[in-house]
């Protein structure tokens, strides 16, 4: 996998104060504070469930600067190593279902 994270730049956290994503079943979310040059990012990694359940949550906080950015790209990377990922997928049948139910 080539820079899963090479769009994150100081413009794309303009788009919204909380932005959650994920990369199959790797899980991120960002809220960032303040504004381009004085202001923070911090970032959250979770396992495959919402925000709100997750237990195993990991956070860092970067400066909202071109160096605190490429930080956090860096951050996340190496959690995606460590965490691993699965591509999404609905599975079918569901478990414990018996076929043609």
């Amino acid at each position: 996998m080539e820079q899963p994270f090479a769009f994150l730049n100081l413009d794309f956290f303009t788009r919204a104060s909380v932005y959650p994503g994920s990369l199959g079943t790797f899980r991120y979310r960002f809220q960032r504070s303040g504004w381009i040059g004085d202001g923070t990012i911090q970032a959250w990694v979770y396992e495959n469930v919402s925000f709100e359940l997750a237990r195993d949550v990991e956070t860092e906080s970067f400066p909202w600067t071109e160096e605190g950015v490429s930080a956090l790209r860096d951050w996340l990377t190496r959690k995606l190593e460590e965490r691993g990922w699965e591509p999404y997928r609905i599975p079918y049948p569901p478990a414990g279902a018996e076929p043609g139910e």
